[in-house]
């Protein structure tokens, strides 16, 4: 993990890394608006607030989540909101276009955009090339809204893939280093990560939520099966006293007592 020393660890890849260095170019160098697209927990949230902390500060970001009712009017009026009284919307992106600064609007969630909203958004970037545009969207969003607004057909596309087997252990590794996770770090196995991996399939959101589960303290397998031969060996034991007793019930009180010592030992 060395070679990622220098990158913010949210990250967690240096593929992810190479995503946000694209996603910058794009914005600066062409007018199409941009689709960042991947699994639902795969990361896309987290790159564009890495994103927003490290953009250009001649760049300006408005976050807007996407919703059912969100119109273009709401999302006018976001826009509207840190712009100085008494000026029009078009006559600030004019002065930030004089002043060679940029605009971007992030759209998380624009899957749940109305039908054509996405048609009417990107219309609108097309008059006023200093706003930029940036959509989140699932596959499957992005499959539906190829059907409702033919304009993403037009949109650059930037897939953020879930994290292989080695990245996975990588990222639980960083995991573990965490006071709030509390995963001891020797506790970590390939079979572990490879579980792991089965189970969460790359998604970096299902690998914090399995987190839990995995600091838990393991039960003393060793332990447990020598318990279950003693207790063995103390029933049978008890079955020939009966039998030699001349089937008298012997006490069970040592064998009572011995169990509960074995028990709370264990």
């Amino acid at each position: 993990m060395n070679n990622q020393s220098s990158i913010d660890y949210s990250l967690i890849t240096q593929e992810r890394t190479a995503k946000l260095d694209l996603l910058i170019h794009l914005l600066s160098n062409s007018n199409r608006a941009v689709v960042l697209c991947g699994s639902s927990g795969v990361g896309k949230t987290t790159l564009l607030r890495v994103f927003q902390q490290r953009h250009n500060e001649s760049w300006q970001t408005y976050l807007v989540h996407g919703k059912a009712d969100l119109s273009f009017e709401q999302i006018e009026a976001r826009l509207i909101e840190t712009i100085p009284d008494k000026q029009t919307l078009a006559h600030f992106f004019d002065l930030q276009a004089e002043q060679h600064k940029k605009i971007v609007l992030i759209i998380d969630d624009a899957g749940s955009l109305a039908p054509y909203l996405i048609n009417t958004i990107m219309d609108y970037a097309t008059q006023h090339p200093v706003l930029k545009v940036v959509f989140v969207l699932t596959h499957d969003e992005l499959a539906i809204k190829h059907h409702s607004d033919s304009a993403i057909e037009d949109c650059h596309i930037i897939e953020i893939p879930p994290l292989s087997e080695t990245q996975c252990g990588d990222f639980l590794q960083h995991l573990a280093l965490k006071s709030t996770f509390k995963i001891p770090i020797h506790s970590i196995t390939d079979s572990m990560i490879a579980s792991l991996y089965q189970k969460t399939h790359g998604i970096p959101a299902n690998i914090i939520a399995f987190v839990p589960m995995l600091a838990l303290p393991k039960k003393n397998t060793k332990t447990t099966g020598w318990f279950s031969y003693i207790l063995l060996g103390l029933l049978i034991a008890w079955m020939v006293l009966w039998f030699l007793s001349g089937h008298n019930m012997p006490s069970l009180a040592s064998l009572t007592s011995l169990l509960k010592l074995l028990t709370d030992h264990n």
